[in-house]
């Protein structure tokens, strides 16, 4: 298709008011001198004088919009339009048209043959055309015609539209190669530490002299053996790609890098890529994937994270979280739970539980302040709350704290534990999808003021249904 003119976006009312008052043909505004507008009273339609004229010089009037003929008519007999004249010299119709005054000087927009304004489009032969083109070039009967507007806002839908599909597939594509890439660089460290393994069990060897020394020198061999042979995960079978990935899981993390240089800890585990907190810079590694590449991967509508729950040093389990992707709470949470910001939940306990046995009861946390559920400063501005945000009780939900205070607690969360219909949660952002039972236990231990979020990030599932166990 050939190209389609681009037009800034402008009020519909705008719109029909400027095609109202400028000729349909030349697109020039109608006036009061020699572009009166005259109607053509067997069909309606309006047109200015220079452009009947111009119609009337090459036979017969015929009507450029509907083929009306107007045989044996002089332009001069035609009626003018007052209606139209009237408002088009009336002081409020100037803004309207002056914006199409200016679209039709716009290089471009003007055939080239007749220097009037490309106002149609032939479907039939797949080019643009002026009210001039339509009678050379394009005769109705055989040819479908419209206007050039209709083009540009269906060409617009199905730019919207397939952007839109490009986006998911990209998005796929992207998670994918991560994933390809992360196991590489898996292969890869594994593949330098054991080299530094059998260099250091070489030197072991020569140096053993009796039986117990010797046999452990044996057994670490075939230990390194068995581990050399789990390399090159992308050459495996499919078959055996589900057990490789419990082996990865075993293996040093993979580290992200973000801007500021602090790193992320990246663990190819079972069910995903996740994504831990930011740490400082400490840790040594010999391979990073820069942060954005893997948030870039993250479902755009329905972002994974997860919180790991312990109670001192006793692991209670791991939760998953789906947020709502569009509300500002879920990325002021996932900026939490990576660090992205600066602050994040690893290390903040749970600050207590609201309606103990009851329903509507709840966890409360988020405190990254360490002020017992009185600190928790929002990150972010504009948070949701209320109105149309508000929800019944569910168990499972995530939902923001503050009310009024939003700014002062803002980053402080509550996880619905049991169903209450009849009350609400001003501002749920996200569902807990497994794991709920952790927090369940969670509310149970005592004391309960050890219960805390050890860890923290965002989870990337695999998109290969063959990856997932």
């Amino acid at each position: 298709m050939a190209e389609a003119y681009p037009i800034e976006p402008s009020n519909p009312f705008d719109d029909t008011m400027t095609a109202a008052l400028t000729c349909g043909v030349c697109h020039c505004d109608f006036d009061s001198g020699h572009r009166r507008p005259i109607i053509l009273p067997r069909c309606g339609h309006t047109f200015c004088r220079i452009c009947v004229k111009e119609l009337a010089t090459i036979g017969d009037i015929m009507c450029p919009s509907c083929r009306a003929k107007y045989p044996n008519t002089e332009v001069d007999d035609l009626p003018i339009n007052f209606n139209i004249q009237c408002l088009a010299a009336s002081p409020a119709s100037l803004n309207n048209t002056s914006a199409a005054a200016k679209q039709v000087e716009e290089e471009g927009t003007k055939c080239t043959e007749h220097s009037l304004r490309l106002s149609f489009w032939c479907s039939s032969c797949e080019v643009a055309a002026c009210g001039e083109c339509l009678f050379e070039e394009h005769p109705k009967s055989s040819h479908q015609i419209c206007r050039i507007q209709e083009v540009i806002h269906q060409v617009k839908e199905k730019a919207e539209i397939l952007s839109t599909e490009n986006s998911t597939e990209v998005v796929k594509r992207l998670a994918e190669a991560v994933v390809r890439s992360l196991l590489d660089i898996s292969d890869l460290q594994e593949a330098a530490y054991l080299q530094h393994e059998t260099a250091r069990l070489n030197r072991n060897a020569y140096a053993a002299k009796d039986l117990a020394s010797i046999t452990s020198v044996f057994e670490k061999a075939k230990e390194i053996r068995e581990r050399v042979s789990n390399l090159n995960y992308a050459e495996k079978e499919e078959s055996q790609k589900p057990r490789m990935l419990s082996v990865i899981a075993t293996r040093p993390a993979i580290m992200a890098l973000s801007d500021n240089g602090c790193l992320a800890k990246v663990l190819v585990e079972k069910t995903g890529i996740h994504v831990h907190a930011l740490q400082s810079a400490s840790t040594a590694y010999s391979v990073a994937i820069k942060l954005g590449i893997l948030t870039s991967c993250l479902n755009k509508d329905a972002p994974v994270t997860f919180l790991d729950i312990k109670a001192g040093e006793r692991k209670l389990g791991r939760i998953y979280i789906t947020l709502d992707g569009k509300m500002r709470r879920a990325q002021q949470f996932i900026a939490l739970c990576l660090g992205t910001l600066g602050p994040s939940y690893k290390g903040t306990k749970f600050d207590g539980v609201s309606e103990k046995d009851l329903p509507g009861e709840y966890i409360r946390g988020g405190d990254y302040q360490g002020r017992g559920g009185l600190g928790g400063e929002a990150l972010m501005d504009n948070l949701e709350w209320g109105g149309s945000w508000s929800k019944p009780k569910k168990a499972g939900q995530v939902c923001g704290v503050g009310g009024e205070l939003e700014r002062k607690f803002g980053s402080l969360f509550a996880v619905c534990l049991r169903d209450d219909p009849k009350d609400t949660f001003r501002s749920p952002f996200g569902q807990v999808t497994k794991g709920l039972d952790v927090l369940e236990v969670a509310t149970r231990h005592k004391p309960f003021n050890v219960v805390h979020i050890s860890d923290c990030g965002v989870l990337i599932p695999f998109q290969s249904e063959e990856l997932q166990l």
